[in-house]
């Protein structure tokens, strides 16, 4: 009998709050999606594939804690090709912050979700992945029962390995195989031409027959390309890169800033890493626990993982020059965008940074409501934070930055928001999570 009251003691002190997510620091999520941007970052990932790692990295958060959430859905059987029941029925007590550490340092580590330039992670990586799961699994050890920390553990493998498997049937596998023979512009000027001899190679031209998450088609939201090229410098896009030109050789000091903190840096998250990243900031502000954390998370890696599918579908549809190298060509030889870096060595049509941050902005509008926030994602790398009326005004912002770095005409800015916005609200039609 004493041994029997001892022990239920230990399990009343020991296991309580751990099943109830809505009571758990957000802490935990905020750590991986960090460390995630930073080996997006020093494995150098593509735009494209970046918000793929934070599409599956999150869908596997959300997934190991959401029968910890009361009156909470599985996105099994709402995300194209994750089928209803992929992951077994869980009866087991479990700290669901242990699970989802485990799942997501399992995730983390599969090169079928991270695949780096030489399609494997490094070594430096594997173990920051390691160091973090070991740390927060420790901070458990003599508050939670071994038997419990056992069952989570392996749950977490469980989640992690059904998330594994779907991503492996998206076709990325197969698209990243294929090769692509940049078309002359000899014959056709309109067409993208690299800009930057060390980068003769096109990114991802092939990103928009990876499966989307919540899509019909790929296509399903493209905008079409209205302004159509003439080499006439007169004409409407002409006076597009005219615009671009002039903005760039007359940039104001607060337009640098913008271009400059949208930009990142050299080795980056991407943008859709930017939104995650900067996710944190506003769940600090509004005190949420994990539920909300990987709520959101999820929501805003699968509108960007989608974004960037619908994006670079189009991109290779229109495959259209840069404003670079139009200027050049009709306006002034040997111009250059400045301090900034090359041109990205993709087509123009429509802007990357705002299909992302349209669909983003969508999402966290809906959720969040008219908040005022500030974005502190880059200030370690020596930048001043940036305060916004809304969220939206904040993808506005995204956009516009990339006029002013001379990346992009304005009909890809305005077009792709739109297209962003449009995508993002097909993502809240789709996913329901209660």
């Amino acid at each position: 009998m004493n041994a029997c009251k001892k022990d239920n003691v230990t399990k009343t002190i020991s296991n309580e709050g751990i099943s109830d997510v809505k009571r758990i620091s957000a802490q935990t999520a905020e750590k991986w999606v960090d460390l995630l941007r930073n080996i997006v970052a020093n494995e150098s990932i593509n735009p494209p594939r970046a918000a793929r790692v934070y599409a599956y990295s999150s869908i596997a958060m959300y997934e190991s804690v959401v029968e910890g959430i009361a009156g909470n859905k599985s996105l099994q059987g709402q995300l194209n090709g994750f089928a209803a029941n992929s992951i077994s029925a869980n009866t087991d007590s479990l700290d669901y912050e242990i699970v989802l550490n485990e799942a997501i340092s399992i995730v983390s580590k599969c090169d079928t979700i991270i695949p780096a330039i030489h399609q494997a992670i490094n070594q430096k990586d594997i173990d920051s992945i390691n160091s973090l799961h070991d740390r927060i699994l420790s901070s458990k050890t003599g508050l939670v029962l071994d038997s419990i920390i056992q069952k989570s553990k392996i749950r977490g493998a469980i989640v992690a390995r059904a998330v594994i498997n779907y991503a492996a049937t998206d076709n990325f596998l197969t698209v990243k195989t294929y090769t692509y023979s940049v078309p002359s512009r000899d014959t056709n000027p309109s067409v993208w031409a690299p800009t930057d001899l060390g980068h003769p190679n096109p990114v991802e031209p092939f990103w928009g027959q990876v499966r989307t998450f919540t899509q019909t088609s790929s296509s399903q939201f493209e905008i079409p390309q209205n302004i159509l090229f003439d080499t006439d410098t007169s004409s409407a896009f002409g006076r597009q890169a005219r615009e671009v030109y002039n903005t760039v050789n007359n940039r104001t000091s607060e337009q640098n800033d913008i271009a400059l903190w949208w930009r990142d840096a050299t080795g980056t998250q991407t943008p859709a890493g930017h939104w995650m990243g900067a996710l944190k900031y506003i769940f600090h502000i509004r005190n949420y626990k994990l539920d909300k954390a990987v709520e959101l998370y999820a929501l805003t890696a699968i509108a960007t993982a989608d974004a960037f599918i619908s994006c670079w579908d189009a991109k290779y549809k229109y495959n259209l020059l840069r404003p670079e190298t139009y200027i050049k060509d009709y306006i002034q030889g040997g111009w250059s965008t400045g301090q900034f870096d090359i041109t990205p060595p993709f087509p123009e049509y429509p802007s990357g940074h705002s299909v992302c941050s349209g669909a983003a902005a969508k999402v966290l509008s809906n959720a969040l409501g008219n908040i005022t926030y500030t974005d502190s994602i880059n200030v370690n790398i020596g930048y001043t934070a940036r305060s916004f009326p809304s969220i939206d005004s904040a993808a506005n912002e995204a956009g516009i930055s990339r006029l002013y770095g001379g990346i992009h005409f304005r009909e890809a800015i305005e077009s792709g928001l739109q297209q962003g916005r449009n995508i993002g609200q097909n993502v809240l039609t789709r996913i329901q999570f209660r």
